[in-house]
């Protein structure tokens, strides 16, 4: 939230494979540089602000899996604009000399729900109360 790119590269992995919403994938030290660029050019036009909402972590040993979701507040610098926008994540961590570090980030923006036709509903609240029950 203080446009510190270095601070924001430093939370992720050498080598790390960055599949975000809208750009292209980008694998090892390209993933890192085309952060850098993206955030660089960002941050001179928005002021950021992020809001992460965790749904679970799970880790095991020295490797963690996260999931939720993003909220990103962008307020043009120029003319004031706010955007709103949401996205889900999913990231896998790796512990490296005794600190966590993403190393690979997948998101995309959250749509509309939509909800299933009721039948279609009731027959998948059905069928999971049937399975539950043995």
């Amino acid at each position: 939230n203080n446009s510190d790119v270095q601070r924001l590269l430093a939370v992720f992995a050498p080598g790390f494979t960055d599949w975000t919403d809208g750009e292209p994938s980008f694998y090892g030290t390209e993933a890192c540089r085309a952060l850098e660029l993206r955030t660089t050019e960002l941050f001179e036009k928005f002021r950021i602000e992020l809001f992460v909402i965790i749904i679970d972590i799970v880790v095991k040993g020295e490797i963690a899996f996260d999931w939720g979701w993003h909220k990103v507040r962008s307020t043009d610098r120029q003319t004031g604009e706010v955007i709103d926008s949401k996205y889900r994540y999913f990231e896998t961590w790796t512990k490296l000399d005794g600190s966590w570090k993403i190393k690979y980030i997948i998101s995309n923006k959250e749509l509309t729900p939509k909800m299933l036709p009721e039948e279609e509903s009731t027959a998948t609240a059905q069928a999971a109360a049937e399975k539950a029950a043995g």
